[in-house]
C-alpha cells in the first residue's frame, strides 16, 4: 500500500510556538538568524502574536550599523504596530542621521496614522 500526504491531512501550524521561536531567534547574536526571524514576522504577522518581539527588534534597529537591517527592523516594527515603539520612532525621528532611514521612519509613522515631527 502507498500512503499519500495531502495538504489537507496536515495539522494546522502551531502559531504560538512559531512566534515564541521567532522571539528567541531575534535575541541571539546571530545576525542572519535575526534577519530571517524579522522576515518571517513580516510575512506571517497576521497569524502571529509577536508583540513580545518588539524589544529585540527595536534593539536591532537602534544598534545595527547596517542600514538594510535597520530598514528591515523598521518594517518589522510597523507590522508589530506597537504604539510605544511608534511613539519612540516619532521622538527619534529628528535625531536620525541617515536620510534614508529617516524617510523610512516617516513612512512607518504615516502608515500608522501618526504625525511626522516637522512636517
Amino acid at each position: 500500500m502507498f500512503a499519500f500526504g495531502f495538504a489537507g491531512d496536515r495539522a494546522r501550524p502551531n502559531w504560538d510556538s512559531f512566534g515564541k521561536q521567532l522571539v528567541i531567534a531575534l535575541n541571539t547574536p546571530n545576525t542572519g538568524l535575526q534577519v530571517s526571524a524579522m522576515q518571517r514576522i513580516i510575512q506571517y504577522a497576521d497569524s502571529l502574536d509577536i508583540y513580545g518581539a518588539r524589544y529585540a527588534v527595536m534593539d536591532i534597529f537602534l544598534k545595527s550599523e547596517n542600514a538594510h537591517i535597520r530598514r528591515l527592523a523598521l518594517v518589522t516594527l510597523n507590522k508589530i504596530n506597537s504604539r510605544f515603539d511608534l511613539g519612540y520612532l516619532q521622538l527619534h525621528y529628528p535625531y536620525e542621521k541617515d536620510t534614508m532611514i529617516k524617510k523610512h521612519i516617516a513612512a512607518v509613522l504615516l502608515d500608522a496614522g501618526w504625525n511626522v515631527p516637522g512636517q
